[in-house]
């Protein structure tokens, strides 16, 4: 094997040796820092044709100059060890560690006075076009990321966690931030051929699709050892203490509440339409939430029928459990709209008659009064309709004041305690020859029921 030092040739030399002898040895580029001598050798019984290594023990790089950039591997300093570095910008953006990982890096300084959201420069940017020469065919994927777990050891603490795709945007607080920024862990645009004609429209359009397949028995069960198994999970956590120190937070900051954990919005026109409530506004979708009936998916056909334990669960809130307000203007529909049964609060009844509604008392123990009912209007101007204790009530204002109530033996009005109705009595019977006193002592007894019932004085 021949070898050269790289000053041993100029570089007019240096090319016209490469040219005539293939299989040859050269002399190539200076170093970037001028350091140490680099030798460019030809091994024949490697089959390698250029191999750069460096000379000098004490500074182990080996590289090569195109003009401001420097490709090249600098072993055992660092994190360096294959990398491309800029001169103008004395930036790595792109890294192959020591352990084979890949780091692309970039530091970008920006001043966009004129336009705000002017796109800037990404360290990684992924372009790829179908169909520019001729119609492409197949599963087009941008970016694919497939981690293989064969096999996973206990660890000494915590857990074991794979994740094909991790994303952290964070505020550096040791720099200035002024208010009015807008921060994105991920943000996924999908623009569709321009079909006005159904019939040319794509037969499937999803902007972040999600398949779990759980192949596990028993984690979707919440215990000491399950934390359950979600197609998307959200939640919102105060940092870690390790997170504020990192970030330049101070480690008696708190965090605060989210407008909303999910939040579906939007609607549907021309450019011109920037409101839902605009004349030219149509349907966002036709549904905000759907919750089974088939589609959504190439893994389920459009058709299929899903089944759920709970089709949805509310728990855990401090204001309203379900909160259904601001409809549109000139709109029909109802609030709220079910076809089958609607059960607020227990259990349902032991019969089987076709109920619409059916309340019960909200509060899962017994107490010394047991209430459910519907109040109509708002207060202090409402009726209000109930069962109380085995007995029915209407009131105003207050239920401890009630109008009527009824009981399946008894009534009583305006607060009076419900007594059993009177029965005519017989001497009230006019068919019949009638003794004036009879009369009066039956006319004396209605009067008294009467009284007693709050009807009369």
């Amino acid at each position: 094997m021949k070898t050269f030092r790289k000053r041993s040739f100029p570089y007019g030399l240096l090319c016209a040796t490469l040219i005539t002898l293939p299989h040859g040895a050269c002399a190539a580029s200076r170093d970037s820092g001028g350091q140490a001598d680099t030798l460019i050798r030809h091994d024949n019984e490697e089959g390698t044709y250029i191999d750069l290594r460096p000379v000098a023990n004490g500074f182990p790089r080996s590289d090569i100059n195109f003009g401001n950039w420097v490709l090249g591997q600098y072993s055992g300093i660092g994190n360096t060890d294959f990398f491309l570095y800029n001169g103008l910008t004395h930036n790595h953006p792109f890294v192959v560690s020591p352990n084979d990982e890949i780091i692309i890096d970039h530091a970008f300084e920006n001043s966009h006075l004129a336009d705000a959201y002017d796109k800037l420069p990404s360290p990684l940017n992924i372009r790829i076009s179908y169909g520019r020469d001729r119609a492409s065919d197949g599963t087009a994927i941008g970016v694919q990321s497939t981690v293989d777990i064969y096999n996973e050891s206990a660890p000494t603490h915590g857990h074991n966690e794979f994740s094909a795709y991790y994303a952290y945007v964070r505020a550096n607080n040791h720099g200035v931030h002024p208010p009015g920024q807008h921060y994105w862990v991920s943000d996924f645009h999908l623009a569709t051929p321009y079909a006005p004609n159904p019939s040319r429209s794509p037969e499937l359009e999803v902007v972040s699709s999600g398949r779990i397949i759980n192949m596990s028995n028993g984690v979707q069960a919440l215990s000491p050892t399950h934390m359950g198994a979600y197609g998307q999970s959200l939640v919102a956590t105060p940092l870690l203490q390790s997170e504020l120190k990192e970030s330049g937070i101070p480690l008696s900051a708190q965090t605060y509440p989210v407008t909303a954990l999910l939040d579906l919005a939007g609607f549907s026109g021309s450019a011109q339409t920037y409101s839902g409530v605009l004349p030219s506004a149509a349907a966002a979708a036709a549904y905000a939430i759907r919750i089974g009936g088939g589609g959504g998916s190439p893994y389920i056909p459009f058709d299929a029928r899903s089944n759920f334990t709970t089709g949805i669960g509310v728990y855990d809130w401090s204001s309203a459990g379900l909160e259904i307000d601001h409809r549109l203007p000139n709109a029909q529909g109802p609030g709220l709209r079910n076809r089958y049964a609607t059960e607020l609060g227990g259990q349902l009844a032991s019969s089987d008659w076709p109920y619409s509604l059916i309340l019960h008392d909200e509060h899962p123990f017994s107490r010394s009064q047991a209430i459910s009912g519907v109040q109509l209007g708002d207060s202090p101007h409402a009726w209000l309709v109930g069962n109380t204790q085995g007995s029915f009530s209407i009131a105003y204002q207050s239920a401890a004041h009630p109008a009527l109530t009824l009981t399946s033996t008894s009534i009583g009005f305006f607060g009076h305690s419900p007594v059993s109705p009177p029965k005519l009595h017989p001497k009230f019977d006019l068919s019949k020859k009638i003794d004036p006193r009879e009369l009066a002592e039956a006319y004396n007894l209605l009067h008294d029921a009467l009284v007693s019932l709050g009807l009369a004085q």
